[in-house]
């Protein structure tokens, strides 16, 4: 297998999405032996072990955009839902055309809650070229946001984000999280703590470590 370089947390909260028995493998991914918990979304791991080329292609496993190559995973969910990717689709065209466009697609009623708490508003008609790391990432966050979806898949959603803008996100998603279920992957421990319920810590393609928020940071000193 293909080891897993990275080190990733998925901080998670289960609020009534079903999980059934785990056993996937995609490309160099596999997961082993996950039951269903009660009402943390990857609680109760018996033995496993992740073998990935990135983590991303975990939360894609995990959203159904692409399938295992041998094993299996049932979930609640019908099908691929909007999910925030570490290289998001980017238009020409200014912002107002990039938040509006899947918007026009899929004919969903728009929730411009995140794009007014990142203060987008004000960029609207500004092309996407001229935007920092950090507006376009906000951005991506309130396009997502703006389905208003019950479940969450979030890959690395604090990168390129300044230290204001990182503590507002977190704000927001604690927020959220009160009746979403939201798997996020993570390589920030403090924010992982600021935000997660449950955690899974990866490393060299082992799974080292899994605990609730209260016990799992005990076992670092940060």
């Amino acid at each position: 297998y293909f080891k897993w370089s990275e080190q990733a947390l998925i901080g998670c909260e289960q609020k009534g999405l079903s999980w059934r028995k785990w056993n996937l493998a995609y490309d160099y991914i596999e997961v082993e032996n996950f039951k269903r918990a009660k009402e943390l979304l990857l609680q109760a791991l018996d033995e496993g072990e992740v073998h990935a080329a990135t983590k991303s292609t975990l939360l894609k496993l995990l959203n159904q955009i692409i399938q295992p190559t041998s094993g299996f995973f049932q979930s609640s969910l019908e099908g691929p839902i909007p999910m925030l990717f570490q290289k998001p689709l980017i238009l020409k065209n200014n912002v107002k055309y990039n938040y509006e466009i899947l918007h026009k697609i899929k004919k969903f009623q728009i929730n411009k809650a995140w794009f007014e708490k990142f203060k987008l508003t004000m960029l609207e008609d500004q092309k996407m070229s001229s935007l920092s790391g950090g507006e376009k990432q906000k951005l991506f966050l309130a396009r997502l946001m703006s389905f208003d979806q019950s479940t969450l898949f979030l890959d690395e959603p604090n990168q390129s984000l300044d230290l204001e803008s990182e503590k507002l996100l977190a704000n927001l998603l604690l927020q959220e999280k009160k009746n979403k279920t939201i798997i996020v992957t993570l390589h920030d421990f403090e924010m992982a703590k600021n935000i997660g319920d449950y955690f899974i810590y990866l490393e060299n393609g082992q799974i080292l470590l899994q605990d609730t928020s209260e016990n799992f940071f005990s076992h670092f000193s940060i």
